[in-house]
């Protein structure tokens, strides 16, 4: 090999093992304190078996056969502990759910959370689960989770996607805060909510969503999740969250590169919809210096979410080809040796 052959070779290695580095910086930056969320669907509920949408405070109670749901998620997760704390939302039902747990943890205080209410249906309150009505209400949230936050839900104290990911979000703060609050090392805490909460946030929040198990819950058992089925993420509010498993499935912690892609369109299509719902929000106060500076933090904003989207782009695709990676430096010492 000539020696200006051997230095391209030796720049070309260089740049590439710099470029990893570059890119390498912020995983190995530090991280907030994580902690586990183990969200439980409530049991069986007198609406649930009559069919009906229900999802207004304080709502239905349980069944017969909620309470022995309960009761037996309880025999499963009380063995698991100890727990950071105990949640649940202002629904009966999830309160219900969680009763059982808490008394076989010597009474466990179980905390309230509004944040973590079942999406609130609007207009579609009371209607039969199978009706056209009632198809609108399931569908909105699908399309929150493929981006489209900005869709509405007529009537909804959620009034769109972004609305409801705020307020479960808060829930979650409360979550973590009490969580690493306390002496515990990787605190657990268990969280009783309803399934288009759970799922929905779920989806919009999680770097590796698996839309497929998904799909095959729903085609399989009827429904997104269960009567007492479990959602487990791990992570903190500041740097994201990773699901664990899905109503007893463990989920691959790293996407799969078209999973990855699709998280990355789906966030960078949320911004856009975000600044024009914050402007049109300005605009309605009437004062300019409100609308001034909700475009103004708009553009920056979008051109922020514009500039990371090729980034994060290129990570997931380094990302995906990782375990070619060993081979690769490899190679890359055999040049830098020449």
């Amino acid at each position: 090999m000539s020696g200006r052959r051997r230095h391209r070779s030796r720049y070309l290695a260089l740049a590439l093992l710099s470029t990893g580095l570059l890119f390498a910086g912020p995983a190995i930056a530090w991280a907030e304190e994580s902690i586990t969320i183990e969200f439980v669907r409530h049991g069986e509920s007198v609406d649930n078996a009559n069919g009906i949408v229900g999802t207004m405070p304080p709502g239905a109670e349980l069944t017969p056969t909620g309470e022995d749901q309960a009761q037996a998620i309880a025999n499963v997760l009380a063995p698991e502990g100890p727990y950071a704390g105990l949640y649940a939302s202002e629904l009966i039902r999830t309160q219900e759910t969680a009763a059982p747990l808490s008394e076989a943890l010597s009474n466990m205080e179980v905390q309230i959370l509004p944040g973590l209410n079942e999406i609130n249906a609007g207009i579609y309150e009371g209607q039969p689960v199978f009706s056209p009505d009632s198809m609108l209400y399931l569908l909105t949230p699908v399309l929150w989770v493929m981006g489209a936050g900005f869709m509405p839900m007529p009537g909804s104290s959620d009034a769109n996607g972004f609305a409801f990911d705020d307020r479960f979000d808060a829930a979650v703060q409360i979550i973590y805060d009490n969580s690493i609050s306390g002496d515990a090392d990787n605190p657990t805490s268990v969280a009783f909510s309803s399934e288009g909460a759970i799922t929905t946030w779920t989806l919009m929040n999680v770097k590796n969503p698996d839309f497929t198990l998904i799909l095959s819950e729903l085609l399989e058992k009827g429904e997104l999740l269960p009567n007492t089925g479990e959602v487990v993420v791990q992570g903190n509010p500041e740097d994201g969250w990773t699901l664990i498993s899905y109503d007893g499935v463990d989920v691959p912690q790293t996407p799969d590169l078209i999973t990855a892609l699709l998280v990355d369109v789906r966030d960078l299509i949320a911004v856009p919809q975000l600044a024009g719902l914050n402007v049109y929000d300005a605009f309605l106060t009437g004062d300019p210096t409100t609308i001034t500076d909700a475009m103004q933090a708009g553009f920056t904003d979008i051109s922020t979410a514009l500039a990371q989207f090729p980034i994060a782009v290129y990570e997931d695709i380094v990302n995906a080809f990782s375990d070619s990676f060993p081979a690769a430096a490899t190679d890359m010492s055999a040049l830098l040796a020449f």
